[in-house]
């Protein structure tokens, strides 16, 4: 697991005005939360560039942070993962972020991103790559948690698919239900359009037999009938 190391303050409760203040200044208010029952939050805030550089690696937000702050004049510091970031609609400048708090031993769920490698043979054959999910869930030590889950598409034939159960889980749990599909290879719509068609045209076939050959036989047994009757 990637592992970043940052300076933060801690804060009591500002008022809206200093809060403000901060935040043209460069740095965001965040909140320290999780862990044992019996942890309190912890208010800080951060600097918006040192955060944001911190989380330039392959994990993104599940980047495991050493936050380092003083607390009554005291150094302490936390280890916590990225749980959310709000940003401004408009400026899509970081407003505030939410720490959660991990340990070596403790298990976390967080979303990892799927990564996709490979050519589908399926694809080739005229066949539409259809993916379902970007991301799953993963309950792990933050030691074991992965950057991303490499879906091999390399063997992916037309109606095939990928589901999350069939990933290897050895390193990891996946809380995602094991039954949903995460990617496909449909089946070409001309391709599927022509077997409709030819099967529709097959059942006329066979009716227009079926119908052809009960005419034949009320012929055959009028022509029966008749010469019974020339016969008496």
């Amino acid at each position: 697991m990637e592992k970043a190391t940052i300076k933060v303050k801690h804060r009591d409760q500002l008022k809206k005005n200093k809060v403000k203040v901060l935040r043209q200044d460069g740095f965001v208010p965040a909140v320290i939360y999780g862990g044992e029952t019996n942890t309190n939050n912890i208010s800080i805030y951060v600097n918006d560039v040192e955060f944001d550089k911190s989380l330039r690696t392959e994990f993104g937000k599940n980047t495991v942070l050493k936050l380092e702050f003083e607390i009554d004049g005291k150094a302490t510091h936390e280890n916590v993962i990225t749980y959310d970031v709000q940003r401004d609609v408009i400026t899509r400048q970081i407003t505030h972020i939410d720490f959660f708090r991990v340990s070596k031993d403790k298990k976390v769920s967080v979303n990892v991103p799927l990564k996709f490698e490979g050519v589908a043979p399926g694809s080739k054959r005229g066949g539409v790559l259809v993916k379902k999910l970007d991301s799953v869930v993963v309950s792990a030590v933050p030691d074991k948690l992965p950057p991303f889950i490499t879906i091999d598409l390399s063997n992916l034939q037309v109606n095939e698919f990928i589901s999350v159960g069939t990933l290897d889980q050895s390193a990891y749990e996946i809380l995602t239900n094991q039954e949903a599909s995460i990617v496909r290879v449909a089946a070409p719509r001309l391709l599927v359009e022509e077997e409709e068609t030819e099967t529709a045209d097959s059942e006329e076939t066979a009716e227009g037999s079926e119908e052809g050959g009960s005419e034949e036989a009320k012929t055959e047994e009028g022509s029966s009938d008749s010469a019974n009757e020339s016969d008496s």
